[in-house]
C-alpha cells in the first residue's frame, strides 16, 4: 500500500557521523599567519624591479602618488615604481616600433589598396600603435590614482555599513577597541581592512592606543570621505560621555548626519547623470545619422570616397562602439553602489544543467536549439529571396531590356527606354553607369529577405545564450530579494521574543509561526529549527554547518551576516542579542532609504535609456538606410545635371564685370570645386553593403546601451545579460520593420 511508511535508507548513525561540530584541529594548521595578497600591479612591479634594479636608482614617488600609495597599504616603493615605468617606456618603444614595422613590411600594400586616402595606411600603420601605447602608460602611470578614486566611491557603499556597526557596539559597551573589532569582523571593504590592521598595530605596540590609531585613520580617509572623519571624530568623544542618554544621542546624531551626507553626494551624482546619459544618445544614434549625409555629400565634393564599405566599418563597427563602450564603462565606474545583488556560482544547486534551458519539465540543450532555429531561418530566407527577392535578371526583364531566355551582358540596360530614344538621335549621349542604375530605389537588387533572415538569426543566437546564462540565475536572485526584504521584517519578531529574555530556538520558532508563507521561514528558520531539535546542533552548526545548515548554498550576503551577528550576539545574552538586531535592523532600514532614493532619482534617465536601446535607436537606425539611398541618388542626379555647367557659364558672365574693381575670379577653379565625379560615388558602399553594416551596428549598440543602463540602475551582470536577451530581438525586429516601411515611403 502506498501508506506504508518506509524506513529510511541511511541509519541514524550514518546520519550523525556526517555532523560537522567546532572543534580545533592543530595538526591542520587552522591558524597560521598568511601573507596578505598583494595586488597584482604591486607584483609586477617588484618582478620588473627585481630583473632590472638599475632603471629605479635614485627615483621616488610624486607627492600625490606616495599619498595614493600609503593610502590603498601597498608594498610598493618609489624604486620599484619608476623601474617599471621606464621598462614599459623602453619596452614600448620598441615593440611599437616592431608593429609599426611589421605592418608596413607585411600590410602596407594591403592598407593602400583598402584605402584611397593616404593618410589613412599611415594613421593605421604608425599613428595608431603608438596612440594606444600611449594610452596604455598613461593608465599604468596613474592607476594608483584610480584606484584611491575607485575607492573614494565605495566608501560611500561600505561607511555607513562600518559606523552602523560600531554604534551598535558603542551602544551595547562603550569601547572604541570592542567596537573597532566588531566593525571588522562583520564590515566589508578596505574600510574594515584599516581598521582590522589598526587592532593589531596597537596589539604590538605600533600604535599607543585605539585612541591614536583612530585619529590617524579619521585623516587618513578625510580626503576620501569627509563624512567618515567626522563621524569617527564623533564617536570617539561620545567615549568620555557619562550619560548613557548623551551617548546614545551623539551616536545616533552621527548616523544621520553620515546619511545626510552621502544622501547629497548621490542626489549630485544623479543630477550628473543626465547629460553623460544624453552623450550616449548623441555618440551612439545621432551621430550615425549625420554622418550617413555627411560621408557621402563629402566624398561627392572632395573626390575621395569617404564612404567606401571600409570606411563605414571602420567608424560604424568599430570606432563608434569602441568610443560608446568605453564612455559607458567610464561613467559605470563612478557609480556608487548603494546594493550589492546576490552573486549566484554556476554550481548552485537549483540551477539546471549548465548551457540547457528548461521546455516544460524536460531541459534542452542550446546548441540543439541553435541548430533548429538557424536551419529554420536559414531555410526561410533563402526560400523568400529565391520567390520574392528580386535580382539584376528579374529587373531587366520586368524593363524590357531583355527576354527570359537572354543572358545579361554589358549593354545599354542602364539607360531607361526614354533615354535610349534619345541616345539613338545623339551619338555623345551617355547613359547612367552601371553603379547609378542599381542604385535608383526601383532597381533594387539588395537581398534583403537573406540579411534580414541572418539579423534575425545573430540576434537570436545571442538572445539564447545570454538567456540561458542568466534566466534562472535571476530567478534565484529575484527569490533571494524577496527573502531579504522578508528578513529585514523577521528580525523585529526575533528581536522582540529575545527582549523576552526567550532562548533563540523559541525566538526562530515564534518567527517562523509568525510569518508562515514567507520564504524566509520555510527556508532558514524552519531548517534551523529542525537541526536545533532534531539533530542536536548547536545555533552556530545549525545555521552553518556545510552538510545540513540552514544558510547552506544561501547566496544572501546581507541574511548571512546577519545571522553570523545573531550568532555572536547570542554569545553575550539574549538582552544583549535583541539590543544588536534592533540596532541592525535600523542600519538596514537606513541603506534601504538611500538604494531607494538613489534608483527613484537615476529613474527618468534609465527610463529614457530603456526606450533609447529598444525603439529610438532601432527606429532611427532603420530610417537611415533608407537616407542613404537618397543621399546617393541626389549625388548622381546633382553630377549627371547641367547644374555644374550653368555655374560656371554665370561665373564666366561675372567675370568682366567684377574685373573693374581688380577683383580676378578663376572660373573653372570654383567650378572644379563644385563638380561631382561620378567615379568617386561609384565606389561608395552599396545600399547591401550599408544596410549589413548597419544592421551589425544596431545589434552592437543596442548591447552596449542596455548593458550600460542596467548597470546604472544595479550593479547586476546577470540582470544585464537578461535584459540583452530580452531586448535585442524586439530591437532588431523593430529595426526591419523600420527599414522596410522607411524604403517604401522614400
Amino acid at each position: 500500500m502506498s501508506d506504508i511508511i518506509r524506513p529510511p535508507k541511511t541509519s541514524p548513525g550514518k546520519i550523525y557521523s556526517s555532523i560537522s561540530i567546532e572543534s580545533r584541529d592543530f595538526s591542520k594548521n587552522i591558524n597560521k599567519l598568511e601573507r596578505k595578497k598583494q595586488n597584482y600591479y604591486v607584483i609586477f612591479c617588484k618582478k620588473i624591479y627585481n630583473k632590472f634594479p638599475s632603471l629605479g636608482n635614485n627615483s621616488s614617488f610624486r607627492p600625490d602618488l606616495k599619498n595614493a600609495v600609503d593610502f590603498l597599504n601597498w608594498d610598493l616603493s618609489g624604486k620599484e615604481y619608476s623601474a617599471t615605468l621606464k621598462f614599459i617606456l623602453f619596452f614600448g618603444i620598441f615593440l611599437t616600433g616592431l608593429i609599426s614595422y611589421l605592418i608596413y613590411l607585411f600590410g602596407y600594400d594591403l592598407l593602400f589598396s583598402l584605402f584611397d586616402i593616404i593618410i589613412m595606411p599611415i594613421i593605421i600603420t604608425f599613428i595608431l600603435p603608438i596612440f594606444i601605447f600611449i594610452i596604455i602608460y598613461i593608465n599604468f602611470q596613474n592607476y594608483p590614482l584610480k584606484k584611491v578614486q575607485s575607492e573614494k566611491i565605495l566608501a560611500l557603499t561600505f561607511v555607513p555599513e562600518i559606523l552602523g556597526y560600531m554604534i551598535m557596539s558603542m551602544k551595547l559597551v562603550p569601547n572604541l577597541e570592542k567596537a573597532i573589532e566588531f566593525a571588522s569582523n562583520h564590515g566589508h571593504g578596505k574600510i574594515a581592512d584599516d581598521l582590522k590592521k589598526l587592532l593589531w598595530e596597537v596589539k604590538v605596540g605600533i600604535k599607543n592606543s585605539v585612541s591614536e590609531g583612530i585619529d590617524e585613520l579619521a585623516y587618513k580617509w578625510g580626503e576620501v570621505s569627509t563624512e567618515f572623519k567626522k563621524a569617527l571624530m564623533k564617536i570617539r568623544s561620545s567615549v568620555i560621555e557619562n550619560s548613557e542618554a548623551k551617548r546614545y544621542q551623539i551616536l545616533d546624531q552621527t548616523m544621520s548626519e553620515t546619511l545626510k551626507s552621502i544622501k547629497e553626494k548621490l542626489e549630485d551624482y544623479a543630477r550628473s547623470l543626465a547629460q553623460p546619459a544624453m552623450g550616449i544618445f548623441y555618440l551612439g544614434v545621432l551621430l550615425p545619422l549625420l554622418l550617413i549625409i555627411v560621408l557621402p555629400v563629402g566624398s561627392a565634393f572632395s573626390g575621395s570616397a569617404l564612404a567606401k564599405p571600409i570606411y563605414l566599418i571602420l567608424i560604424y563597427n568599430i570606432i563608434i562602439p569602441i568610443g560608446c563602450l568605453f564612455y559607458a564603462k567610464k561613467i559605470i565606474r563612478n557609480k556608487p553602489s548603494t546594493y550589492r545583488p546576490p552573486k549566484i556560482p554556476d554550481n548552485y544547486p537549483k540551477l539546471p544543467p549548465k548551457n540547457t534551458i528548461k521546455i516544460g519539465k524536460a531541459h534542452l540543450h542550446i546548441g540543439i536549439l541553435i541548430i533548429i532555429v538557424s536551419v529554420i531561418l536559414i531555410a526561410g530566407s533563402v526560400f523568400l529571396q529565391s520567390e520574392f527577392g528580386q535580382t539584376k535578371k528579374s529587373i531587366l526583364i520586368q524593363s524590357g531590356y531583355i527576354t527570359d531566355s537572354q543572358e545579361i551582358s554589358e549593354a545599354d540596360f542602364y539607360c531607361t527606354k526614354a533615354e535610349q530614344v534619345e541616345k539613338a538621335a545623339d551619338s555623345e549621349f551617355k547613359c547612367a553607369s552601371e553603379q547609378e542604375f542599381w542604385a535608383r530605389s526601383e532597381n533594387d537588387i539588395t537581398p534583403h529577405y537573406i540579411i534580414y533572415g541572418m539579423l534575425i538569426l545573430i540576434s537570436l543566437l545571442i538572445s539564447i545564450v545570454l538567456y540561458s546564462q542568466s534566466k534562472y540565475k535571476r530567478e534565484i536572485q529575484l527569490e533571494t530579494e524577496k527573502m531579504e526584504d522578508e528578513f529585514k521584517d523577521a528580525l523585529y519578531v526575533i528581536a522582540s521574543r529575545l527582549g523576552e529574555n526567550k532562548p533563540i530556538e523559541d525566538a526562530l520558532s515564534h518567527t517562523k509561526n509568525f510569518l508562515p508563507k514567507a520564504l524566509i521561514s520555510k527556508n532558514i528558520f524552519g531548517k534551523a529549527i529542525d537541526n536545533i531539535r532534531v539533530l542536536g546542533l548547536n545555533l552556530n552548526s545549525a545555521l552553518f554547518d556545510p552538510s545540513y545548515g540552514a544558510l547552506k548554498n544561501n547566496p544572501s550576503n546581507l541574511i548571512n551576516s546577519a545571522m553570523r551577528l545573531l550568532v555572536d550576539s547570542v554569545q553575550l545574552g539574549v538582552s544583549v542579542a535583541a539590543k544588536t538586531l534592533m540596532s541592525y535592523s535600523l542600519q538596514l532600514r537606513n541603506t534601504d532609504e538611500v538604494s531607494k532614493m538613489l534608483r527613484d532619482l537615476i529613474s527618468s534617465v534609465t527610463t529614457t535609456l530603456k526606450s533609447m536601446s529598444k525603439f529610438i535607436a532601432p527606429i532611427v537606425l532603420g530610417i537611415t538606410t533608407a537616407l542613404q539611398k537618397i543621399v546617393i541618388s541626389t549625388l548622381y542626379s546633382i553630377a549627371n545635371s547641367n547644374t555644374m555647367e550653368d555655374m560656371t557659364s554665370a561665373i564666366e558672365g561675372v567675370k568682366d564685370g567684377v574685373s573693374a574693381i581688380g577683383v580676378n575670379v578663376n572660373a573653372s577653379s570654383i567650378s572644379s570645386m563644385g563638380s561631382i565625379d561620378t567615379t568617386v560615388i561609384s565606389q561608395l558602399a552599396s545600399p547591401t553593403a550599408f544596410l549589413i553594416i548597419v544592421a551589425i551596428y544596431v545589434i552592437q549598440v543596442v548591447i552596449i546601451i542596455t548593458f550600460f543602463t542596467t548597470m546604472i540602475e544595479q550593479d547586476n551582470i546577470t540582470l544585464a545579460k537578461l535584459n540583452i536577451a530580452r531586448t535585442l530581438p524586439i530591437a532588431t525586429i523593430l529595426f526591419i520593420i523600420t527599414t522596410i516601411l522607411a524604403n517604401m515611403i522614400f
